[in-house]
């Protein structure tokens, strides 16, 4: 029989996995405060349980649906990646972010989560995509790649961890029903506020409806990368089914009724979209909705020619935004193949990229031994 996840059991599944052991209802309040702090890692250091009733749990209870098997650092130990094996042997990878406080803002700790194991949307620039999907994540699996980031920033003196972003591997908003279960958990049980945590989506209209009337008021992303249906139509496929018109309608909507200000994401890549046009239609667009831009430079993958622009032109193509509030997203973990469009699972089926950006079918992994 499978075991029960412990960070997405309800008040009544706890308690009568307690009843089942004799052991009292008020040991669920106990339990209930042990799963979110920082420094327990398993049932083990949960000391106010007694010993029996711990070994008990252990079989009984997962105490978490993620192993962190790897770490690597980057950033001088500020970034941490890590592999997060999940009980079926598959991987996904979580990205845990500290920020020191600056003059004029707070610290921070962002844990960026995976919804899915690889990505079925095949955006060309994005490393993950070109794994293809495996399956999606459970709540579970989602909710405790942010417990299992928060215990090795303790572990490093770092967190806790104050924000959480849904930008890692997969479409989140194609894996809606376990979205929205874990932005419950993160918000009711471990206490984060809605305002901290962030839902992207490459453009999944149904899944931006469906949070607006499911999920707690998050704040909302668009990874939207082009200007006209034309060019998004080849970075994210997915634009082929829902138009920019379409997505744009749908996310101003979730905005209003979240009270959020909307983002709009944009990857900038050489010679693709970082024409002074894709600004002036990124500038209409960002006016119309009053949505914060985020503009990420590429960051170079295997096997690709694509990469960041040269400077001068990145510097016309901000300037092609004036009046926009944007933020030049910094490059956090690129040497742990970590930064933004580089996740990807270890020893994943790739794809080929084909000379036009467009991606190829899966292609065997290399043999092993």
């Amino acid at each position: 029989m499978d075991k029960p996840s412990l960070s997405t059991m309800d008040e009544a599944s706890l308690s009568n996995a307690l009843r089942a052991l004799d052991a009292p209802a008020w040991r669920a309040g106990q339990l209930r405060t042990a799963t979110w702090q920082p420094f327990i890692g398993g049932f083990g250091d949960v000391r106010q349980l007694p010993t029996a009733l711990r070994e008990q749990l252990e079989q009984r209870v997962l105490f978490s649906a993620v192993d962190g098997a790897v770490e690597t650092e980057a950033d001088s130990g500020n970034t941490v990646k890590l592999l997060c094996r999940l009980v079926d042997g598959l991987t996904v990878e979580t990205v845990a972010m500290e920020t020191p406080a600056r003059p004029g803002s707070r610290r921070r700790s962002t844990v960026c989560v995976s919804s899915q194991v690889g990505c079925a949307v095949g955006c060309p620039f994005c490393a993950t995509g070109r794994a293809g999907l495996r399956r999606s994540c459970t709540a579970a699996e989602i909710v405790d790649q942010v417990r299992t980031a928060a215990f090795a920033l303790h572990r490093r003196g770092l967190g806790p961890a104050t924000h959480v972003v849904y930008m890692g591997m997969g479409e989140p908003l194609a894996n809606a029903a376990a979205t929205v279960e874990s932005l419950h958990v993160l918000v009711d049980h471990a206490g984060l506020s809605p305002r901290r945590i962030t839902v992207s989506t490459s453009g999944v209209v149904p899944g931006v409806a469906r949070l607006a009337a499911e999920a707690p008021p998050v704040r909302l992303a668009v990874s939207l990368h082009a200007a006209t249906d034309d060019l998004r139509d080849r970075l994210v496929p997915l634009n082929r089914a829902h138009p920019i018109d379409e997505l744009i309608a749908a996310a101003t909507r979730y905005a209003a009724q979240a009270g959020r200000r909307l983002t709009f994401e944009w990857c900038l890549i050489g010679g693709v979209n970082d024409t002074v046009e894709q600004a002036a239609g990124l500038r209409r667009l960002a006016d119309a909705t009053g949505a914060h831009v985020n503009v990420i430079p590429m960051n170079r993958i295997e096997g690709s020619e694509w990469g960041p622009p040269p400077a001068e032109v990145s510097r016309a193509f901000l300037a092609a935004l004036r009046g926009v509030r944007v933020t030049v997203r910094d490059t956090r973990g690129n040497e742990a193949d970590a930064a933004c469009g580089q996740l990807r699972a270890l020893l994943e089926t790739r794809r080929e990229m084909r000379a036009d950006g467009t991606l190829g079918p899966p292609r065997a992994p290399a043999p092993t031994g």
